[in-house]
């Protein structure tokens, strides 16, 4: 009875690590939009230029996310977060030192590749929670990693504010190393709770194509949307237009991190108690609503709204985990979740630059309008196609 005690302990503690990893590596790898003005002045960079270097950190996220969805079945996740931490860490260091954009493109490579070890690594681990209590476990996941994302540009604002971005980026160096390095002595314990129902070499019971289809393109909704919208128009409108210092666009989206974490949290209670659908239906309105006032309606209160309502609206990634681990139990989920990665990382390549060249050429409508479709047909698709997973709801 104690020995079952202290495996629980012991689980809950290292899940309290993972959160706490996940947390602050992401941090330090997306300290760099408000910043991205400073870096296009310094290095050269127009706004397709800009657009351009957040597609290729998606190109390094790319890369590393289907050896990453396989190999998180494989080894143990203390050592695969440790990996994680220090390929941000050295992304960083290549960043804040460089002397022009060609460097400055191949540090956010490694950068994207850092950022998707670490989400694939944390995603793994809490999706193989048991079903029961699977979407609170999801929500751990997306609180940690979706506030992260808006904690990491509020903090980098604020460094950026009174010091060169060179130094803030530097200083995401320090957090990703001081992150990683403790994983050389924690070791992974005993599974209480988690690894324990899908768990075969087996792939998992058949799953309709459509349905599958419609999974993986959730996170291309969200990534495409924190790519190209949260991460590269919202501070060059900021700065272009609204004549706003990047210390407050830090702040707004600070702002924007606080409505993840709301959504978080409120969406693993929901998917828990009342079903995967439910929770994911209302969160892609939401998100539509966002993005379609950032289309088409100008000025600073337009453009904090849409960052507080697409905040909470992005939990795409949280219920669609959660479904493809209840439709692989009794099957492997990595090779899954790399599909289902990699789908929203291809989006997270195309969608900034796509954006990025739209600004230039036509303005902010056209360049949010392709986002718009996007999250209408998936939300479509949801409703369509989408079963409830949750065996509450059937």
């Amino acid at each position: 009875m104690n020995r079952d005690r202290d495996v629980t302990a012991g689980s809950r503690l290292f899940s309290v690590a993972i959160a706490v990893a996940l947390f602050f590596i992401t941090v330090a790898a997306f300290l760099r939009p408000p910043l991205l003005p400073e870096i296009g002045r310094d290095l050269g960079l127009s706004a397709l230029g800009l657009g351009a270097l957040g597609s290729v950190f998606a190109v390094g996220r790319l890369a590393a996310d289907v050896p990453a969805g396989r190999l998180s079945d494989r080894l143990a996740p203390g050592r695969m977060m440790m990996i994680a931490g220090i390929l941000v860490a050295i992304g960083s260091v290549i960043l804040a030192t460089a002397p022009s954009s060609a460097i400055a493109f191949g540090s956010v490579l490694v950068l994207g590749a850092g950022s998707a070890w670490t989400l694939t690594t944390a995603q793994a681990y809490y999706a193989h929670a048991p079903r029961e209590r699977r979407g609170a476990a999801m929500s751990v996941f997306a609180g940690s990693l979706l506030t992260a994302q808006v904690v990491g540009p509020a903090v980098g604002g604020a460094i950026g504010s009174f010091a060169d971005w060179r130094i803030a980026i530097g200083f995401g160096a320090v957090i990703a190393l001081a992150v990683a390095l403790p994983f050389l002595g924690i070791a992974s314990p005993p599974a209480a709770g988690h690894h324990t129902s899908i768990d075969t070499d087996e792939p998992g019971r058949p799953v309709p194509r459509i349905v599958l289809a419609v999974i993986y393109l959730l996170p291309a909704v969200q990534f495409s949307i924190g790519a190209a919208l949260v991460q590269t128009l919202v501070p060059i409108i900021a700065d272009r237009d609204l004549g706003l210092d990047v210390g407050l666009v830090g702040l707004a989206l600070g702002a924007g991190g606080l409505s993840r974490l709301a959504a978080s949290l409120t969406a693993g209670r929901v998917m828990d108690r009342m079903g995967r659908r439910t929770a994911l239906i209302p969160g892609l309105v939401v998100t539509s609503i966002g993005v379609a006032l950032f289309a088409f309606v100008s000025g600073p209160v337009a453009w904090w709204l849409t960052i507080v309502l697409v905040g909470f609206g992005s939990i795409s990634v949280t219920v669609g985990t959660a479904m493809l681990a209840d439709l692989s139990e009794g099957g492997r989920l990595g090779p899954r979740l790399g599909a289902f990665r990699f789908t929203g990382d291809a989006a997270f390549m195309v969608a900034p630059l796509l954006s990025g060249w739209l600004l230039e050429v036509s303005g902010r409508t056209a360049a949010t309008l392709p986002l718009l479709v996007l999250t209408g047909l998936v939300l479509l698709g949801a409703i369509l196609w989408l079963p409830e997973t949750h065996p509450v709801s059937r």
